[in-house]
């Protein structure tokens, strides 16, 4: 471990990741943690109090620095090198003792030192693994109050900074009342995330409180803990009571303020994700958990309405499906009323272009399409057919002309339908002439997700759906995400699903009805209406919507697009319709 050869006090303690850790002394005075000069500063006095005395300030270390000044002894330490170390006075006998952060590439540690004589006596009080990624060890410690120290320990990760706090009672045998942690950013969440931390009396018991404020980009939520024997009960009340101001907010300027609003709700879905691991991206944990346990949030499910609703007046449509995902998470559960705002937005959503649609034929129960050429609609429902589009004439098919259209590039299997069960979405897969099956998983349940009854069912047409096979494996599809879940050749699953990024290359040749073979386009079904997504084009989306859309009865049961993207077939309730812009 790093030691300084000399002793200086430290410099700057900016938060968790980026900001200011600011702390306070036991007699309700704040005192800047970290935000010192190099020789300290004075508090200011409080109005109506007495200035409060400054606070010890620890010492950083210099590299490859084993030996640790304790009092008039010295610390050789076993193993590692020293970060950081702090005078304390812990047994409340002369001399004075010491807390030492240590670190090697695999752990960090927090030691008490006790000078005995000439000895120094030493115990571990803490330590945490290191994650291999992570290097560049920094600490930085001060005594937050008179019973309260905390310390910060900085990694350089690949993705970014981590860091780790210990709050440390100052007793004989020092405990830690609490350990926080804040990872890098992640996919999900990429706010900057500063705390400023501070300690007082909350409940007014006689026992050091902290307070802290946590900003996730500009959005500023209020964490307490109350000091309790047991160690730091948090108060539970928060994030939501602030979410929750923060989206009615934004509810409330929808109409007045569009920007406005726009950007507090994506606060607010920005604020939960980094905070609570029911986001499953959560960056900040306590006590070695991952998030804070947030539950059910109608905060968030309120943001997301109004997110979903900005998204899709500025013609965001691929990122309003994107949004949308939030709703299928048990923490974000949406009201009649908010799911009633966004059906509203998507009526009223303005086309992208004006796209027209004709009735080509009719099928009473639910159909397959597909085109086998740009003129040539496969229709296998009921009475198998192809319709030729240019002249409108039908032919009926018989068994053997039928080709699924979503098969492997050997032409051996195919995907017979996708359906929903208790283990979670699952293409049924098979020979193309024969009658076995097996099934490939492309989401799996949720582990938190209660599955009371047994369920196997068809996914329906806006759930997950297998757009085409590549050689790779099956191309699929939820709203907005994109998924390849690869095959061998004997069309079992070879590995983990792979989620694609916007733009990124997708396999090709694909065969499928819901995509064009080079993947250039594909569509997305939504009640109102059709999304086309240009995959090489950014994945933008295209609006349609024919303006009879809604004289038309019945849901969307089946959809397929042309070879040359340029044509939509849809089945909408009994009607079978040919989509043009």
């Amino acid at each position: 471990m790093n030691v300084y050869r000399s002793r200086h006090c430290a410099a700057v303690l900016v938060t968790f990741l980026t900001g200011a850790l600011v702390a306070g002394c036991s007699g309700r005075k704040q005192v800047p943690f970290g935000l010192q000069g190099a020789g300290g500063t004075t508090v200011p006095e409080a109005e109506g109090d007495e200035a409060a005395a400054d606070l010890p300030v620890g010492t950083a270390f210099e590299p490859n620095q084993v030996e640790v000044p304790v009092a008039e002894s010295t610390l050789v330490l076993e193993a590692g090198y020293a970060l950081a170390a702090l005078e304390v006075d812990l047994d409340g006998s002369e001399p004075t003792d010491a807390l030492i952060v240590s670190a090697d590439p695999q752990e960090v540690r927090l030691q008490a030192a006790y000078p005995r004589g000439l000895d120094v006596t030493a115990r571990t009080d803490d330590s945490f693994l290191v994650p291999s990624h992570c290097a560049e060890p920094a600490a930085e410690i001060r005594q937050l109050s008179a019973s309260l120290v905390g310390v910060r320990v900085d990694h350089a990760c690949e993705t970014g900074k981590r860091t780790n706090v210990w709050l440390v009672t100052v007793e004989a045998q020092p405990r830690i009342r609490e350990r926080l942690t804040i990872l890098p950013p992640n996919d999900r969440s990429k706010a900057p995330i500063e705390i400023d931390l501070r300690v007082e009396d909350r409940d007014a018991d006689g026992y050091d409180d902290v307070v802290a404020n946590v900003r996730i980009g500009e959005t500023d939520v209020p964490l307490a803990w109350l000091n309790r024997p047991g160690g730091f009960a948090r108060d539970a009340s928060q994030p939501e009571a602030t979410l929750k101001e923060l989206a009615d907010s934004a509810w409330d300027s929808l109409d007045s303020d569009l920007p406005r609003a726009r950007r507090r709700a994506l606060a607010v879905v920005d604020a939960f994700v980094a905070l609570c691991r029911e986001s499953g991206a959560a960056r900040i944990g306590l006590s070695g958990t991952h998030g804070l346990q947030c539950q059910q949030s109608p905060a968030t499910a309120r943001a997301v309405s109004v997110a979903m609703t900005a998204a899709i007046r500025r013609g965001g449509f691929v990122r309003a499906l994107e949004l949308q995902r939030w709703w299928k998470g048990t923490a974000t559960q949406p009201t009649p009323e908010e799911r009633a705002l966004v059906q509203a937005a998507w009526r009223k959503a303005k086309a992208s272009t004006t796209a027209a649609w004709r009735s080509i034929g009719r099928e009473a129960s639910p159909a397959s399409l597909y085109f086998r050429d740009a003129d040539t609609l496969i229709v296998d429902g009921r009475v198998p057919r192809a319709i030729q589009l240019s002249t409108g004439s039908e032919s009926r098919l018989s068994e053997a002309d039928i080709l699924p259209p979503i098969r492997d590039p050997d032409g051996r299997f195919a995907v017979r339908s996708v359906r929903m069960t208790c283990a979670g979405f699952e293409a049924e897969v098979g020979p193309i002439r024969g009658k076995q099956t097996h099934r490939v998983p492309i989401e799996r349940r949720a582990g938190n997700a209660p599955c009371k009854t047994p369920i196997d069912r068809p996914a329906s047409v806006f759930e997950w759906a297998v757009l085409g096979w590549a050689p790779q494996g099956l191309v699929v599809a939820s709203g907005d995400l994109l998924r390849v879940v690869p095959l061998n050749a004997f069309a079992k699953l070879a590995g983990s699903p792979i989620d694609l990024r916007t733009g990124s290359p997708l396999p090709a040749p694909i065969r499928g009805a819901r995509i064009t073979a080079d993947g250039s386009r594909y569509v997305i079904p939504h009640p109102e209406g059709i999304v086309v997504r240009d995959w090489r084009g950014g994945g933008a989306g295209l609006w349609l919507r024919p303006a009879d859309w809604s004289a038309v009865p019945g849901e969307l049961r089946s959809i397929a697009i042309s070879p040359d993207g340029r044509h939509v077939a849809v089945q909408k309730g009994s009607e079978i319709r040919l989509l043009t812009w």
